[in-house]
């Protein structure tokens, strides 16, 4: 027997007016109702009937991206390439910001379920996506980037993230820096590829990686203005004061942030005191002084490539669970 909106309205003890605005979110909803509503869909199995959504059709022509940090100038590079992508066949996307929290995006993903979209693209939070078999299955394809999911089957796109920090690190190297720092703004499974080429690089060059030297930040969510003075500012101070860096390697934007503020407030010379590179060309990094080396995601071709697999798997392709790796580039500027 189908389940209705009615049916979870009357489990969850609401109206189905309520029950509307938290699968279509269309206006806010006390986080306790909203709860009750989710618990209610959950066990009573209730899925959008595809044919109501759109009776021409049977699709929705709507394509849902989840990613994990919106203050990350990269995710948002790739969703405007994803978006030229696939707005160009007529697909719109309907956005969410999971905010490096696992329950949002559980929710995220089964809002975007329950609206009936036709594909999936998504940034994981953590590296376990096994929840994600029960909660997506095999309604709709799903393509994941910039992480690797474990536990769910599905495309991925990522970036050279080991050779990248290698080649990096290898620069410093090679310009006479000695004790060289890593500073990540979260562990997960892209920073910890990029962990492997800094140690790579040293074990290449004869020196043994000090682990006390690899730094990394709680990796919650924060608004650009609050990222200045957030734990990778400290951790910048650790390596500095405490572990005498004389270089460090940022391995993304966020912990590039902490790491120049405390740069600018302590007055270091980059690159005579402190030798600097960064993971992710920020647009600012060319703008500061000195301007910075960075280590270059094409965030362009991830999300075009995301958006074309997808696409793929939309058109009936039933090739096994394909991965790419997205070339990065050594950009050479002054702070090193």
């Amino acid at each position: 027997m189908d389940v209705s909106m009615k049916d979870v309205a009357l489990r969850a003890g609401i109206s189905t007016t309520t029950v509307s605005h938290v699968i279509n979110r269309t206006r806010p909803v006390n986080p306790e109702t909203e709860a009750r509503v989710r618990d209610a869909i959950r066990e009573l199995g209730y899925v959008v009937n595809p044919v109501a959504r759109n009776l021409r059709s049977g699709s929705s022509r709507m394509i849902g991206v989840v990613i994990s940090d919106l203050s990350n100038f990269f995710f948002t590079d790739v969703v405007l390439s994803i978006d030229s992508v696939l707005g160009a066949e007529g697909y719109s996307l309907v956005y969410f910001n999971s905010d490096e929290d696992r329950e949002r995006e559980r929710n995220s993903i089964e809002s975007l379920i329950l609206q009936n979209v036709d594909g999936l693209i998504i940034a994981p939070v953590d590296r376990d996506c096994s929840y994600m078999n029960a909660l997506i299955g095999d309604r709709c394809p799903c393509v994941f980037f910039d992480r690797t999911p474990e536990g769910f089957a599905g495309d991925r796109v990522l970036s050279t993230n080991r050779r990248g920090v290698l080649e990096g690190t290898e620069l410093l190297l090679s310009r006479g820096y000695g004790r060289i720092g890593f500073l990540g703004s979260r562990f997960d499974t892209t920073m910890e590829e990029r962990i492997v080429g800094y140690r790579d690089a040293l074990i290449g060059n004869g020196i043994s990686p000090d682990e006390s030297l690899i730094l990394t930040g709680t990796g919650r969510s924060q608004s650009l203005n609050d990222l200045k003075r957030n734990d990778c500012y400290d951790l910048t101070a650790v390596l500095v004061e405490e572990r005498r860096v004389d270089a460090l390697i940022c391995g993304n934007d966020l912990a590039a942030v902490g790491a120049l503020s405390y740069i600018k407030e302590m007055g270091l010379d980059i690159p005579g005191e402190l030798g600097l590179i960064c993971f992710d060309d920020a647009f600012w990094l060319s703008l500061t002084t000195p301007p910075v080396t960075a280590i270059d995601q094409d965030s362009a071709a991830i999300g075009s490539t995301a958006a074309q697999m997808l696409l793929k798997r939309l058109g009936g392709e039933r090739a096994p669970w394909g991965e790419h790796r997205i070339p990065t580039r050594l950009i050479t500027r002054y702070s090193c």
